[in-house]
């Protein structure tokens, strides 16, 4: 019996164990952006959902997912909606994460977000800057930046900083998930934050942009990993050069999704135990580089921001002011 009773414990143990930890996917999903995340209470998440269908699609079938306890949008461009209205279409939704931000060159967001009203017993969120979302009671998940107050946008660089800034804590490990959020947003947050910036993991802003990842901004994050979503001959040129100079210099590891989805674990509470990284060896330039990757690095003009004091950045700093 005593042999019987310490079987059962030590599977509980190894069940709990499995449970406890963080599990983090950066999708492939093109030039867009999507990342599934299993949080150790068991609820999953999905920030973004790439710019169609299709691959999202597939990873939540292949997964055997019919149900998202959370959909975060964090800005309303395509490469980042269009996939969602797949995810609304296969799985049941329960909660869904927005800003108040509307695209005027866009019908496709309200149309995502007539979708979630429609969702039967899913509840609309709208988040304010400084808040924290009550997804898992070991996990902090931080709100950093948002547009809460309803906004109407032209410019691209507008919508870029009413990105949805989300900042994970597990385990003594912090998960940055910036959005397409630029400098003028990063600066913001730096002065707001401060330390509160610091992440193991940085998901960096806009795909690699020269416009985003400032010196400063890497310098407050501390990176270990930084992940680019982004696409093969994408017409932006993204990654720039200039984003991966100071990313690298920076002392973080570089890995795209150009070549898979890559995977972070953070295991549950245990001394001595680090973070574990699966995917693709990390971006290197003094070493051959997959075809993939190098076929991004390429320089077109890519259009400067027009606004760095926009909406977005007077919301940021209304709401740290309150």
């Amino acid at each position: 019996m005593r042999k019987l009773t310490a079987f059962i414990s030590l599977l509980l143990l190894s069940s709990s164990s499995l449970w406890a930890q963080l599990n983090v996917y950066y999708l492939n999903v093109g030039q867009g952006d999507a990342t599934y995340i299993e949080l150790p209470n068991g609820h999953n998440v999905l920030i973004d959902g790439g710019p169609s269908g299709e691959a999202v699609g597939k990873f939540l079938k292949d997964k055997g997912i019919t149900t998202i306890d959370h959909v975060v949008l964090t800005h309303p461009h395509s490469d980042h909606y269009r996939g969602l209205k797949k995810v609304f279409a296969m799985v049941d939704v329960k909660n869904f994460y927005d800003s108040r931000a509307e695209n005027v060159e866009a019908k496709g967001d309200n149309n995502l977000r007539e979708l979630a009203d429609a969702e039967p017993n899913c509840k609309t969120h709208y988040p304010e800057a400084g808040s924290n979302l009550n997804w898992d009671s070991r996990v902090t998940v931080k709100i950093l930046n948002t547009c809460s107050e309803p906004v109407q946008l032209k410019y691209n660089d507008d919508v870029n900083n009413c990105s949805v800034v989300l900042r994970f804590f597990y385990n003594g490990t912090g998960l940055l998930f910036t959005g397409d959020a630029e400098a003028s947003i990063e600066n913001a947050m730096m002065r707001i934050f401060k330390s509160g910036l610091e992440s193991y993991a940085l998901k960096v802003g806009h795909h690699g942009s020269r416009y985003s990842s400032t010196n400063g901004f890497l310098a407050r994050v501390k990176p270990k990993m930084a992940i680019i979503s982004v696409g093969v001959d994408n017409v932006y040129g993204h990654p720039h050069k200039e984003a991966l100079d100071r990313i690298r210099a920076a002392g973080a590891k570089i890995f795209f999704t150009t070549g898979g989805t890559q995977t972070l674990t953070i295991p549950a509470p245990r001394k001595g135990v680090e973070p574990v990284i699966g995917g693709l060896v990390p971006y290197d330039p003094a070493a051959p580089v997959l075809p993939q990757v190098e076929a991004v690095i390429y320089r077109p003009e890519v259009e400067a921001p027009r606004n760095v004091n926009g909406p977005a950045l007077e919301q940021l700093e209304e709401q740290a002011a309150e």
